[in-house]
């Protein structure tokens, strides 16, 4: 059981990730204040902090059991709301040109969860906010930080209000949640501390998503469907089935002459281009609800917090904040409940090194997300970026595998079970696969 470390901790951004860590830190401390610059919304309702809240997301099988240790109960809660739970014949999965069978091996038939972004968020803060001792500071930014006299350790948070007015909370913990635009770097800097290293693989994508309310079985069994892009055709196609029956109908593309239009009708006549011939069919059929909605992706972003020689005790990083990876991939919300479930293990361990702990922990879940969506991305040409050896070996065997998962469940479920953060990367190389790959 987490020990009591402090008395008050703070949490910059009302994010998934921030409200499972402040789920994690309610165990540990008295009280956790959440600063969000947003109006919070009702269940199910967007946000202006969340444009991407419009688009295709879900809950890959690791973070749906996560969460459900996090909050339980909550998968079963999200399916009541509208939620769809699905499992690996309810999929239709291309990858790089390649169909991947659905058939599993060893009766692994791990549940992944596909709604909206604002129903998932929404209930998740619902039962955040219920929480003793969590409370939510509203309309208010995050200005800066305050620290003690050497600037070694963090003891509040700066908070400008809509109004103006700046407050100043005192703080045992910060735990900074405020997306790949935070201005933690800078904050550090201002104390003395060097800024993290940044990596980063420009992509320059653009997706763009309508919602659709499709005749009744217009996608038979399917739940899911991800038509990715392949060399020479670096365009994608996403249908999620969401609350109210409806379809989340997404277009990608990488580089501008591949971009999706926001035009309804050319939007329409690609997705019919792209999508197999009996989802074609589905698409023309469905009723478009409201406009095309658009978002911009310039390039997956990692700021390497865990490398830095120095760290001021009592500030901690979490979610899109540390890294943000190529949404295509759908490891958002699931890196952030891998991030909070780390946090709430560091916790129980007690105050010591905490912070060296949670980075190198949370380390291990950004490793393996960022090591497959910059892998998938380097294996489109279209891609610019370094190709070291090692990349390229490895895309050349995924390549093989992916051929091999076409029809042998073995393979094709361990693939899943690394795409779904189940299992490492190296699970792709364990004897029991490689040999079937190898062999073809």
């Amino acid at each position: 059981m987490t020990q009591r470390l402090g008395e008050h901790a703070v949490v910059v951004g009302a994010s998934i990730a921030g409200l499972l860590a402040a789920r994690a830190l309610a165990h540990a401390y008295d009280r956790v204040t959440i600063v969000e610059r947003d109006r919070l919304p009702a269940v199910g309702e967007g946000r202006k902090a969340v444009p991407q809240g419009r688009h295709v997301h879900v809950l890959l099988p690791a973070g749906l059991r996560c969460l459900e240790r996090l909050l339980p109960g909550i998968g079963e809660q999200l399916v009541a709301a509208g939620a769809n739970p699905f499992e690996p014949g309810e999929l239709r999965f291309e990858v790089a040109g390649h169909p991947v069978t659905r058939e599993v091996a060893d009766d692994k038939r791990d549940l992944s969860i596909s709604a909206s972004r604002p129903l998932v968020e929404g209930i998740v803060r619902q039962r955040v906010l219920a929480l003793a001792g969590v409370d939510v500071v509203e309309s208010a930014k995050a200005a800066g930080l305050e620290s003690d006299g050497a600037g070694e350790r963090i003891t509040g948070a700066r908070v400008a209000h809509a109004g103006g007015d700046e407050q100043l909370l005192a703080a045992d913990l910060v735990v900074a949640a405020n997306g790949r635009a935070g201005q933690v770097p800078a904050w550090l800097e201002e104390l003395g501390y060097e800024r993290p290293v940044e990596d980063r693989l420009p992509v320059e994508l653009l997706y763009a998503t309508r919602r659709l309310h499709p005749e009744p079985g217009a996608l038979g069994d399917d739940k899911w469907v991800l038509i990715g892009a392949r060399p020479g055709w670096p365009r994608t196609l996403v249908i999620s089935t969401i609350e109210g029956g409806d379809w989340l109908l997404t277009l990608a593309g990488y580089g501008s002459e591949h971009h999706p239009p926001a035009e309804e009708g050319p939007f329409m006549e690609l997705a019919t281009e792209i999508a197999p011939a009996d989802i074609a069919d589905g698409i023309r059929g469905a009723e478009p609800l409201g406009e095309v909605a658009t978002h911009g992706f310039p390039a997956s972003q990692r700021r390497r917090y865990e490398k830095l020689d120095r760290l001021p005790r009592g500030l901690l990083v979490i979610g899109d904040t540390v890294a943000s990876f190529n949404p295509l991939y759908g490891q958002g919300m699931t890196v952030a409940a891998l991030e909070a479930a780390a946090l709430n293990e560091c916790l129980a361990q007690g105050r010591e090194d905490l912070e060296r702990r949670f980075l190198g922990a949370a380390a291990e879940h950004v490793d393996h997300a960022w090591e497959m969506a910059i892998g998938s991305d380097l294996a489109l040409p279209e891609i610019e970026g370094e190709r070291s050896l090692r990349v390229r070996m490895l895309n050349g065997y995924v390549d093989r595998l992916l051929g091999v998962a076409e029809r042998d469940p073995v393979v094709a479920t361990a693939f899943r079970e690394v795409v779904g953060m189940l299992a490492p990367p190296s699970r792709l190389m364990r004897p029991r696969v490689a040999l079937r790959v190898l062999r073809g």
